[in-house]
Formats: C-alpha cells, structure tokens, sequence
C-alpha cells in the first residue's frame, strides 16, 4: 500500500542525480589543467581540502542515484515494441556513469590525501592529474548509451512515457554528447534532459 509514493518518487532521482552533480563540480572549482606542474596540483588540493572533500562525496551520493534514475527509465521502457534489448543498454549506460564518477572521486581522492604529504613527489601530482583530469570518458559514454537507447526505444511507440520531441532529443544529443569538443556543451544538456525527463516519468501514473 506505501509502495506508490516511493515509485512516483523514484524517477526524481535523475533530477537529484544532475543537481548534486552541479554543485559537485561548482565545489571543484577551477582544478588545475592536465598538464599543470606538480607544485601547482599540491598547492590546489591542499588549500581546499574542504571543498574537494565535499565534492567528492556528493558524486558517490549522485552515482548511486544515475544507478537508480537509469533501472527505472529502464523499466519505463522495457515493454515497449523496441524495448526488448534496449532496455539493458539504458541500464548499463546508467551503470556505465556511475562507474565513472565514482573512479573520477576516486583519482580526485587520492589527489587530495597525496598533496599534503612529502613523500609525494610533484612529478607523481602532475601524472595523477593528468590522468584525473581526462578521465571524462567513461560517463559521457554512459550518459550517451543511455540516451539514444532511450530515444531508439520510445521515438516511435504510441505508448511511449515520454513525448516524441523528447525522444528525438534523446537521440541527438546522445549522438552529439559523443563528438569531440562538442560532447561537453552536450553533455550539460543531457543533464536537462535528466531533469525533464525525471519530472515527466514522475508525473505519470503509477503502475505495478
């Protein structure tokens, strides 16, 4: 009887999952560049422990809820005529995010705890920065799979949860969120299309 209000709210976690995620990043700051001299990354991290501390936790916390966003999308889509396979890759794309933010908090982590401590060198720093800096890969991948999964699987469907310009939109900016230099500009847009969509699918009617 108490579950209805927990599966009409369980959608909102994709919205919660982009907000956290913003002020995640807005918390990062201005971190150094991939190629920023080792003194300079110590210099960073060890002046804003408390930030970055707090960043990193609020991306473990939107990790889990892309998890959570992405198996109920998932089993929005699933019965749908092109639904049958398509439903997992909007799972495993969900997955496939969190995956990457959670070894993202983890590079970033080590950053923090080495910066403060002599025995690390600054050619250590630069390296481990370098590779936390670039490592975008595998959520802009995630959050692309599971969008034109989405799209693929709702665009043409008479009883798709979302509406047609929605489903199309999915498509392109899965497509896009995967080109270089544009696929950051698409990506903050795929966070929009989160919010949209998290709100849309918590609107609907509940269904067992």
């Amino acid at each position: 009887m108490r579950a209805a209000p927990a599966m009409r709210a369980a959608p909102l976690a994709g919205l919660a999952a982009v907000v956290l995620t913003l002020v995640a990043f807005l918390l990062l700051g201005d971190t150094p560049e991939y190629d920023a001299p080792g003194r300079q990354v110590r210099f960073y991290y060890t002046g804003h422990q408390g930030r970055v501390g707090t960043s990193l936790y609020l991306l473990v916390i939107a990790a889990v809820l892309f998890v959570f966003f992405a198996a109920y999308l998932s089993r929005a889509v699933r019965d749908l005529p092109a639904g049958g396979w398509l439903h997992r890759v909007v799972l495993a794309g969900g997955v496939l995010i969190a995956v990457g933010f959670l070894v993202g908090a983890a590079l970033t982590l080590a950053l923090l705890d080495l910066s403060d401590q002599s025995s690390a060198t600054p050619q250590a720093l630069q390296a481990l920065n370098a590779v936390n800096e670039d490592f975008f890969i595998p959520f802009v991948v995630g959050m692309g799979l599971m969008l034109l999964a989405t799209g693929f699987a709702t665009v043409r469907a008479a009883d798709s949860p979302l509406p047609r310009w929605l489903s199309w939109a999915a498509i392109a900016l899965g497509v896009l969120v995967l080109i270089p230099w544009v696929g950051f500009f698409a990506f903050m847009l795929a966070g929009v299309w989160v919010i949209v969509t998290s709100v849309l699918l918590a609107r609907r009617p509940v269904t067992e």
